[in-house]
């Protein structure tokens, strides 16, 4: 049995399972959906910030920085656990999410390491997050506000790019 709710931006179709197919979802839609995937993979994720997520690292915790290669060229975590695996990829029509994302972080990762995931400005790390619970990563925290708050609290930092190359 299906009810239909309609929305001038986009069409959904809800059964009894909360399943659905969608049609168009306007932008601000996405966070809804992140939050139905949620609440619906009963995984939690925890969030902390720059400062513990520091704590966390020098005390072994491996740092997850998916972002892309060349803005982990520009600037990264300086940890001695450091893996960049991307959440999304350039395209010449955009960023598109990387579809090997979870195969190349299981085997550059265990699903009982403890992972610290950091992006940018928190958003990509956000969403990395859910897909590694989902896929059965026991001890996965996102890091809140990404590099740019590590860099705020003046934590090491790491340039791999000579500066004639930036």
């Amino acid at each position: 049995m299906y009810q239909q709710h309609k929305h001038p931006d986009t069409e959904l179709l809800w059964d009894l399972n909360m399943t659905f197919s969608v049609a168009l979802l306007p932008r601000w839609s996405v966070f809804l959906l992140l939050l139905l995937v949620l609440c619906r993979s009963g995984a939690k994720v925890v969030t902390i910030d720059a400062r513990a997520a520091n704590d966390l690292i020098q005390t072994g915790s491996i740092y997850l920085d998916v972002r892309t290669v060349e803005e982990f060229q520009k600037g990264h975590v300086d940890a001695d656990n450091i893996v960049n695996i991307p959440y999304m990829l350039n395209t010449p029509n955009g960023k598109v999410r990387n579809p090997d994302f979870l195969k190349e972080v299981s085997l550059a990762c265990n699903k009982e390491d403890n992972l610290i995931v950091g992006c940018q400005i928190g958003v990509r790390s956000s969403s990395a997050t859910v897909d590694l619970l989902s896929d059965g990563f026991k001890n996965v925290k996102d890091m809140e506000g990404g590099y740019e708050e590590w860099v705020i609290n003046k934590f090491p930092v790491k340039i791999s790019l000579a500066k004639e190359e930036l």
